[in-house]
């Protein structure tokens, strides 16, 4: 159950990135918008509507704070530790590489978090990143240690102590070993 939790988040996000995408694709509004200024549905009918600068505000708030972009990168947690664990370097890679754009991405949007994340995304997410290229699991596992720490300074600094983060115990995906 908590699994699927994490994986909806996931799905609500990229679903989210793709209404990005469609509304940043039309830059100055939709075709049928851009000449006249009029206000329009959004393609097809959808929820998007208004002119442009209010389907951004729209898109916009789909996005919310962080605890979207922390379901996303809970479930990336997840799958860099046991990618470490299985040695599976270049997924472990993936996943960091993947963690530190979501938070990059969160932190634009709050910028006022920005400093509290700074540890883990100028020390520990690197050295994480650092013992992934060694390929060396013993290093990986202290490091992932430290990068558990990290989250958990983070939340208490921004006052969220009880948003406790703990190495994984269960496995979310299917993804294993590189063939």
């Amino acid at each position: 159950m908590f699994g699927q939790n994490k994986l909806a988040g996931l799905a609500f996000v990229l679903a989210v990135v793709a209404c990005v995408l469609a509304v940043a694709s039309w830059r100055n509004g939709p075709p049928e918008t851009a000449a006249t200024g009029n206000a329009v549905a959004a393609p097809g009918g959808g929820w998007i509507t208004g002119n442009p600068g209010e389907q951004l505000l729209t898109v916009e708030k789909q996005f919310r704070g962080l605890d979207v972009a922390m379901a996303e990168i809970g479930y990336r947690f997840t799958e860099l530790y046991f990618a470490g664990q299985d040695g599976n370097w270049d997924y472990a890679k993936y996943q960091a590489e993947k963690i530190d754009l979501a938070l990059r991405l969160a932190l634009q949007r709050r910028p006022k978090r920005a400093q509290s994340a700074q540890p883990f995304l100028t020390a520990d997410l690197p050295s994480v990143q650092q013992v992934i290229a060694s390929g060396d699991r013993s290093a990986f596992q202290q490091a992932m240690e430290r990068l558990r720490a990290s989250c958990m300074d983070c939340h208490v600094a921004e006052k969220l102590p009880f948003f406790t983060v703990e190495l994984p115990e269960r496995r979310i995906s299917s993804i294993r070993t590189a063939r």
